[in-house]
């Protein structure tokens, strides 16, 4: 068989490139599935928030489980310095949890995060309005693997607006393994996309609000080492407006 000189250089140039992006990115996955660290209590992480268009830094966020469940439910603290702790769950939060634990449910902050199983989240304390969802939602690709998708449309609540069903729905795009490096060190991450397009409430005037993100998830650590998230929505007069973009990164972890 005869080989044209194109196509031997094509496949050497392929080959350089191969070897340089591995010799560039060593010890990245081959599109191969990693295990994801469990929950257990006492895992903490530790977050600079910084807002990306004026470069402060806004905030230190952390974040410890304190309680994993037989059933499945793990419960992660959310605290930060900026942050102000808000009211009780509101409807089917409430609901869900009674249910869960058996007993009546005791006055309780938003600030917590629930997930039911891990990686499924049911409670999100990430946004300025915490949110408690219909059904639970991947946090992260459920398939560690680029190319990996999925869109699902589900209902939240928010304490500003209990018991008004507002629509949520999340396209998940994995993308590529990453090395990342973040205060914390260097990591291994899964860098994926999420676009939002969601309600405020039934009577706001912002309308069509979408919000995108970028993350990059260390199975290692069990959580994001790098996340970034921006918003836009419309008003009724029809002029378009932009949330504030921030950008986490990790400190440290236990």
């Amino acid at each position: 068989m005869t080989i044209s000189r194109r196509d031997f250089l094509l496949a050497t140039s392929a080959l350089s490139l191969g070897c340089t992006q591995h010799a560039l990115n060593p010890g990245l996955p081959n599109n191969a599935e990693l295990k994801v660290r469990g929950p257990a209590i006492g895992q903490s992480w530790r977050y600079r928030k910084t807002d990306l268009v004026t470069g402060a830094v806004v905030d230190t966020e952390f974040e410890q489980v304190t309680a994993v469940k037989d059933g499945g439910e793990t419960r992660i603290r959310c605290e930060g310095q900026a942050r102000i702790r808000g009211p009780a769950y509101p409807s089917w939060g409430t609901d869900w949890l009674r249910k869960d634990l058996g007993q009546p449910m005791q006055q309780e902050s938003l600030e917590d995060e629930v997930h039911v199983p891990w990686g499924m989240i049911l409670v999100d304390s990430h946004w300025q309005d915490r949110q408690v969802y219909e059904e639970p939602i991947p946090l992260w690709p459920t398939q560690l693997r680029p190319g990996w998708s999925t869109t699902i449309g589900t209902y939240y609540e928010t304490a500003e607006s209990p018991r008004e069903s507002l629509p949520w729905q999340l396209t998940m795009h994995a993308q590529r393994w990453e090395r990342v490096t973040v205060p914390a060190g260097q990591f291994a991450a899964l860098r994926y996309n999420n676009i939002i397009n969601f309600r405020y409430s039934n009577a706001s005037e912002r309308v069509e609000a979408q919000r995108q993100e970028k993350l990059w998830f260390a199975p290692q650590i069990g959580r994001w080492v790098a996340r970034e998230s921006f918003g836009t929505f419309y008003q009724d007069v029809g002029e378009r407006f932009h949330e504030n973009t921030y950008r986490w990164e990790l400190l440290n972890w236990t």
